[in-house]
């Protein structure tokens, strides 16, 4: 029945077959995710490497990109590949420029995301939008693929975070009852779920105090807007990244008074906006600055301090 399911999203009835046709016919497999990564992203990543692997063992499959060492509960990244002409798998990546890895000579590219289909890129692209995560849509093409070979402890471990990154716990809205489906299977496999989402939620003491200068620097306006600008001196002096930092943007969900908010952080001197609501539409607002994302959850590059206020005019005419 949960496979019948599955079926009815069109990208993957369109193309599981034909993505599980190339993985057959590839020797060497490398996949890649955007620059960054969440926990989203390296389970996604991690999980497909390992159950292939299992599928496939005579097979060499890379996950190639930046270690992330906030999220060291993943299990690494391998660090080169020899691989001539692999078939290449980008998971959770939105558009090629936040690919973390070059695909412009790749002939056998797939797209495996949940985010909005704005620039397809390669030749197959299973994008589905009504799921909460690409570590969720992992597992339901494994299902369609060949669950029990491909099943592990170490894919349920990765996917199960990235679950849960993506969807805050199960708080956030996209959270649906094929979620809880998912999660309910992935935690039957033996890996500690409640030791691992502690360790996902610890904090190291210099990104403790930099959530003390986001509540003391954030505004709040009458309208229910929320920002708070980071610099990259205030970067420098938590001893923290600019992705670590972006990691604590939703703190602000807990403001009672807050309808939309959003982060500002300067990193090479422009300003990488992540943005973030709990129930108005607002990534057609960051279309309109050449960002895009989810509905509730997107992100936006801006190239000065004067554009960003005509971000915050444009939000705020929306609320």
């Amino acid at each position: 029945m949960f496979t019948e399911y599955i079926k009815t999203f069109e990208t993957v009835n369109e193309n599981y077959q034909a993505v599980m046709d190339l993985i057959k016919e590839n020797d060497e497999i490398v996949i890649l995710r955007h620059v960054r990564p969440d926990p989203d992203a390296l389970g996604a990543q991690i999980g497909l490497k390992y159950a292939i692997e299992n599928m496939f063992p005579e097979k060499t499959v890379y996950a190639l990109g930046e270690d992330e060492p906030s999220l060291s509960m993943f299990d690494q990244m391998n660090i080169t590949s020899t691989a001539q002409q692999p078939l290449v798998i980008v998971v959770d990546t939105a558009n090629e420029e936040r690919i973390d890895g070059d695909i412009s000579n790749s002939t056998k590219v797939v797209k495996i995301d949940h985010h909005p289909n704005r620039e397809p890129f390669g030749g197959i692209n299973i994008v589905e939008t009504g799921v909460s995560s690409t570590s969720e849509l992992i597992y339901a093409l494994i299902t369609l693929w060949g669950e029990d070979e491909m099943m592990s402890d170490d894919v349920a471990k990765n996917l199960y975070l990235g679950i849960v990154g993506d969807t805050g716990r199960f708080l956030f809205d996209n959270t649906s009852s094929l979620t809880h489906y998912t999660a309910s299977k992935l935690k039957a496999y033996d890996f500690n779920a409640s030791k691992l989402m502690q360790e996902m939620n610890q904090t190291a003491e210099e990104e403790f105090r930099f959530k003390g200068y986001l509540i003391d620097n954030y505004v709040l306006r009458p309208s229910g807007l929320l920002y708070v600008y980071v610099s990259e001196e205030a970067l420098k002096t938590y001893g923290i990244s600019a992705n670590v930092a972006s990691l604590n943007v939703n703190m602000f969900r807990e403001l009672s008074e807050v309808k939309v908010w959003f982060m500002a952080l300067e990193e090479d001197g422009k300003l990488r906006v992540r943005l973030r609501s709990k129930e108005i539409v607002i990534n057609d607002i960051a279309e309109q600055f050449g960002g895009g994302g989810h509905p509730l959850a997107s992100g936006v590059r801006i190239g000065s301090k004067e554009r960003l206020e005509l971000l915050i005019e444009a939000i705020e005419k929306k609320l």
